[in-house]
């Protein structure tokens, strides 16, 4: 009977000792956390996703399969360091690891100083080309557009752009000699943001910017005296990143009543406006006002598309996707709803783009 009493005792500590194993430790747990963050990173997953993801991954994970995962080889070098310096400071379990990630319940390695996700930490190459058109020579001149241009040149600045160049008043080989050169630094950039105002129109479906020096009298001197829009978002889409192209050009336009339609093409549209575009993916294009609408040029210094656009793309942490609907939703206001910005096109959906940083 004594025999089997030490069996029996024997079966419970084995019993005892095989359940000690398959309960991960609290350094198991964290191992296996970091799995999962890994993993989503690695995905480009943020949000509800991200974290929907990291709780089927914690609840399939075994601690040796945590144990062995490598960092994924499309994550910056930054996140391999920052796993093992989180690592570290778990197995020792030190007064100043709990310091360091103090407030962060789900996520320890992301707290450490790691660029918003989809951003590489390392600094980003980009310009912009901000032109502005009041002294039109053959139509009454704009108010606004060359102080627009000047206020918006700055708060770019101030964002930290590398490279913020303003022209104010071109003529078309003026224009057209400011996009070549932009064109030759876009293709070396990861941003390239092109602002535009002064007066633009669409004629048989294709938008145009208008030079201060354009002849117009009837369509079909659209493609000598104007510049297409085709040809501003050829330039910006050399960018790596982010191609950006904001038109605030959509103000009522003197040409569009003196405008002769020939008997070749009498069935071209001439609208006060312009036309919605499709930009090619990863472009996106800022009307001032919606397609087929005008703008208001303000009673004040400056423009409310101008206004709403400088005061918002520096607030920090606001999205680029964000960063315009904020914009739409204070030119709204500040216009009675009478004008509404519209965005067209779409930013890689895998990147979160900040003119200024969290």
């Amino acid at each position: 009977m004594a025999g089997w009493k030490k069996f029996g005792l024997f079966i419970l500590f084995f019993a005892a000792l095989l359940i000690f194993k398959c309960e991960p430790s609290a350094a198991q747990q964290t191992s296996i956390q970091l799995h999962c963050s890994l993993q989503a990173d690695a995905r480009g997953l943020h949000g509800a996703e991200r974290k929907a993801f990291r709780s089927r991954c914690q609840a399939g994970t075994s601690p040796l399969a945590a144990h062995r995962t490598r960092t994924p080889k499309n994550l910056p070098a930054s996140v391999s360091r920052d796993r093992n310096r989180f690592e570290t400071k778990e197995s020792s379990k030190s007064n100043l690891a709990k310091s360091d990630f103090q407030g962060t319940t789900q996520e320890p390695a992301a707290a450490v100083a790691v660029a918003p996700l989809g951003q590489s930490p390392e600094i980003e190459h980009r310009i912009a080309l901000v032109i502005g058109n009041s002294a039109y020579k053959n139509v009454p001149s704009l108010t606004n557009p060359q102080r627009d241009a000047e206020l918006v040149a700055a708060a770019l600045k101030r964002t930290g752009f590398e490279s913020v160049t303003l022209k104010t008043n071109l003529g078309r080989d003026q224009l057209v000699g400011a996009l070549r050169a932009f064109a030759v630094e876009a293709e070396k950039s990861d941003w390239a943001v092109i602002y535009y105002a002064g007066h633009g129109m669409e004629v048989g479906g294709i938008n145009y910017l208008i030079p201060i020096d354009a002849t117009i009298s009837s369509d079909r001197d659209m493609s000598f005296e104007a510049i297409p829009l085709d040809q501003v978002l050829n330039v910006a889409e050399r960018a790596r990143k982010l191609r950006l192209v904001v038109l605030d050009a959509c103000r009522d336009n003197p040409f569009t009543a003196r405008i002769k339609r020939t008997m070749s093409v009498a069935s071209r549209s001439v609208s006060r406006g312009l036309v919605s575009v499709e930009p090619d993916p990863g472009t996106l294009v800022v009307f001032a006002a919606k397609d087929g609408e005008v703008a208001l040029d303000g009673d004040g210094d400056n423009s409310p598309f101008a206004t709403a656009f400088v005061k918002d793309v520096q607030v920090k942490g606001l999205e680029v996707r964000r960063l315009f609907d904020t914009v739409r939703d204070d030119v709204l206001e500040m216009t009675n709803g009478r004008q509404k910005p519209f965005s067209y096109g779409s930013v890689s959906g895998r990147q979160d783009f900040y003119f200024v940083q969290k």
